[in-house]
């Protein structure tokens, strides 16, 4: 009987650990299971990169090269992208502003002065003389420096009063990303044709590696003239300044407003400038319609003259005849 009593518990604790025993197994298979399925999206990550790359950068140069290319081009892009990933964000800034000012011409020049101080420059300046009808203005496009483009437009306000301003901002890290990975891309497969160029067996396969070389140089310099200009335009950013002499012109620079104030607005403007073109149109006319009528009064009046004449003698026929009778 006390046999059988310490058997009992002893058999339970057997019983627990091996369920225990079970689980952990169970839990080691799930957390393998998760481990090869990350492994496995990792590999078809690298899969797809490389064969990007391939498609992107590797030349067609024998079912050998084929390979080495394709694995080279995509550790490139990913290197690529990983340094992108880990700079700092590329934003354009582009922007307006409006300036009134008592003497717009002096104002521009000073306004130049501005942004050469800046550490910009100037992209573009028209400049308008005054006349009876139309006052004085100028229109100057500047290129500053990211970090100066708000001090500017704040010293922009000892010139005169800025009346409208408008600041733009476009996140282009995405396609400056982009671009550096097929640079990179392109960079890997132009020195890998190089490398194949002096390995070429014969005269066909040199020319088809030159010519495969000559196309993806030509990508290559292309793509390189793009990034180029995409950091330009996020390291300065571009301010157009309209320098006018009164509010009046300053209105007239205003962006056209939106919704039903601004389609009641637009009408006005097209009926006011259809009544301005019609008065246009009808003064131009004028003078050759007063010249239309006179030559047609002239006309009328030698014309009733010759009937008049022909009456006449018409009449007097008759008259002879009887006489002559």
């Amino acid at each position: 009987m006390t046999t059988s009593s310490t058997a009992r518990p002893t058999t339970r604790r057997a019983r627990i650990l091996a369920v225990l025993a079970v689980a952990a197994l169970l839990v080691a298979g799930c957390s393998g299971s998760r481990g090869g399925g990350a492994a496995d999206s990792a590999l078809s990550g690298d899969d797809r990169s490389a064969s990007w790359a391939y498609d992107d950068g590797a030349a067609e140069a024998g079912s050998d090269a084929v390979a080495p290319a394709d694995s080279a081009l995509g550790t490139a892009a990913a290197a690529a992208a990983a340094a992108a990933q880990a700079g700092a964000r590329e934003v354009v800034t582009t922007g307006t502003a409006t300036l009134v000012a008592d003497d717009p011409l002096d104002a521009v020049a000073r306004v130049t002065a501005l942004a050469e101080q800046a550490g910009g420059r100037v992209e573009r300046r028209v400049e308008t003389r005054g006349t009876d009808t139309d006052p004085a203005g100028a229109h100057v496009t500047l290129r500053l420096p990211a970090d100066q483009v708000n001090a500017t437009i704040d010293a922009l306000r000892g010139l005169g009063d800025v009346v409208d301003v408008s600041l733009q901002k476009e996140d282009v890290t995405a396609t400056g990303r982009d671009l550096d990975a097929r640079v990179a891309a392109l960079e890997t497969s132009t020195a890998r044709l190089v490398e194949l160029l002096s390995q070429a067996a014969s005269t066909a396969d040199l020319l088809d590696v030159e010519r495969e070389l000559a196309a993806r140089q030509a990508d290559l310099d292309a793509l390189k003239a793009q990034r180029a200009d995409l950091s330009d335009r996020v390291a300065m950013s571009t301010l157009d300044v309209d320098v006018v002499a009164d509010e009046a012109a300053a209105a007239r620079l205003a962006p056209a407003p939106t919704g039903f104030r601004g389609g009641l607005a637009a009408g006005w403007h097209a009926l006011a400038g259809f009544g301005r073109g019609a008065t246009v149109a009808v003064g131009a006319a004028l003078p050759w319609l007063l010249l239309a009528g006179a030559g047609y009064a002239a006309w009328r009046g030698v014309a009733g003259g010759v009937r008049r004449v022909r009456a006449r003698d018409v009449g007097q026929r008759p008259r002879d005849a009887v006489d002559e009778a």
